[in-house]
């Protein structure tokens, strides 16, 4: 039963409910956390304001009943904390502080402040880093590790260990953990706002540990039973593979300027899976695009946890093989890949349809937003036609159309100082959780990197853009 009168004594004299979710959800209350403790919020506080829901979910009852009793309530058990977590998991990922800085915007005495114990530091600042470790800034000092998923954080440094350190450098690791951050999130915001993610993914119910026999067969296989799950008819295009990734998938995209060998990445964090794509590099162009967002999809539908390994990273010469590739895990994500995009029995009745070879393979980069190249190879694989003697300036151009479907740009967002990899969906998910009572505006401009006032004035706008 609830105790009515301790819930009023907690929430205030204006919440109701018959829950104690719903009396939070429904209290006026607003608190302030700062690097130390709760408080209820004031006009001048200047620490980070957040609803009752969000103390509630994040800190527990006791917590808000020690705030309603003695006015604020200690969040960290030692005065090591924060400062220890960020320490320790900075030199997890084999991070200097000088790689932080860079990325962070903070110079290095704020940062040093950060991992001493017992220095004072702004929740601001303790916040920002927290993101780019790919911990839960909410409770750093609160919960042991914050949230942080250890076996990214070890998969991460391998990374940096055993790709080449000018291709793999810091800054790769801090915008892949900062994904992972993004990925995180975004899942929390869809399962607040009911959004459904798709079984395949949620359930993994097309996961296989099977790359044996003829890879790219698998791969084939694969995206015929992905296809046929989402409700794509055999020989339909896929309009835009962002909207499906996004939309029908339910999956969290971050695009982000990676270093420029690196195609895109599937990453989980925790039990939260996503995909990164990189904005720089091959990707501008929309083909390449495509088939890196494919390729990518193939991982996070068909790999289990233990191919997947929380990280894997694609280059783009993994892509360019297609099918060739002697991983026998990436010749099923590119095998996936072409046949997701352009599916095998589409591909032959155009060739048996067509009479030439520029027909044929015209027909196929147009009609599925496939590269010549990609095309090129698919046709010779599903339907034995050497089509290598077309050059390309005989083939009607049509890629400004994919990419108008396709809307790949970030460049135009309301709030000049937002990160490019919150924007897009992320972005308005932030918004609709705010406007429902889920965080509050001050956790909404956090998580874009601005102020109150100029999240306020953007919000509907940033909504406009993603109907």
């Amino acid at each position: 039963m609830i105790d009515n009168e301790k819930m009023v004594k907690i929430f205030g004299s204006n919440a109701r409910g018959d829950t104690l979710e719903e009396y939070a959800a429904n209290s006026e209350n607003k608190y302030v956390r700062s690097q130390v403790q709760l408080a209820i919020a004031s006009e001048q506080a200047k620490g980070r304001k957040i609803t009752a829901k969000e103390a509630l979910d994040l800190y527990g009852l006791d917590i808000l009943e020690k705030v309603a009793v003695d006015g604020s309530a200690p969040l960290v058990n030692s005065r090591d904390e924060p400062a220890n977590t960020l320490r320790r998991r900075r030199e997890d990922l084999k991070l200097d502080i000088r790689d932080i800085e860079k990325l962070s915007g903070l110079d290095t005495k704020v940062l040093k402040n950060l991992e001493t114990p017992g220095k004072a530091s702004k929740i601001r600042d303790i916040e920002r880093v927290a993101s780019l470790l790919a911990l839960d800034e909410r409770i750093v000092g609160f919960r042991e590790q914050a949230g942080g998923d250890r076996e990214l954080g070890v998969r991460l440094r391998e990374l940096r260990s055993t790709v080449d350190a000018k291709t793999f450098d810091a800054s790769s690791v801090l915008k892949l953990a900062e994904a992972g951050w993004i990925v995180s999130r975004q899942n929390e915001l869809g399962r607040v706002l009911k959004i459904d993610v798709h079984p395949i993914v949620a359930k993994g119910t097309l996961q296989s540990d099977d790359y044996s026999y003829v890879s790219a067969e698998k791969g084939y296989a694969l995206a015929e039973k992905a296809r046929a799950e989402l409700g794509l008819k055999p020989d339909e295009p896929i309009v835009s593979i962002r909207e499906l990734l996004e939309r029908k998938l339910g999956v969290p995209l971050v695009q982000d300027k990676l270093t420029s060998r690196f195609a895109g990445a599937t990453i989980a964090n925790g039990s939260n899976r996503g995909i990164v794509v990189n904005e720089a590099g091959q990707n501008e162009k929309v083909w390449v695009r495509r088939m890196t967002l494919a390729h990518e999809i193939g991982h996070l539908v068909g790999d289990p946890d233990q191919r997947l390994n929380k990280l894997r990273v694609d280059s783009y010469d993994s892509l360019k093989g297609l099918a060739n590739e002697a991983d026998n895990v990436e010749r099923r994500a590119n095998g996936f890949a072409v046949a997701f995009l352009a599916p095998p029995s589409a591909v032959r009745a155009i060739a048996q349809q067509k009479s030439t070879s520029l027909d044929i393979l015209e027909t196929v980069m147009n009609t599925f937003g496939v590269s010549m190249t990609a095309a090129a190879y698919h046709i010779q694989n599903i339907a034995k036609l050497d089509v290598s003697s077309v050059h390309p300036r005989d083939i009607k151009d049509q890629s400004q159309e994919w990419v108008a479907r396709e809307n790949l740009t970030l460049d135009y967002f309301p709030i000049n100082e937002t990160p490019l990899n919150r924007r897009g969906r992320f972005a308005s998910l932030v918004v609709r959780a705010e406007k429902l009572g889920h965080i509050s505006d001050d956790t909404a401009a956090t998580w874009l990197n601005t102020t109150v006032e100029k999240y306020c004035q953007a919000s509907s706008e940033i909504l406009e853009l993603q109907e």
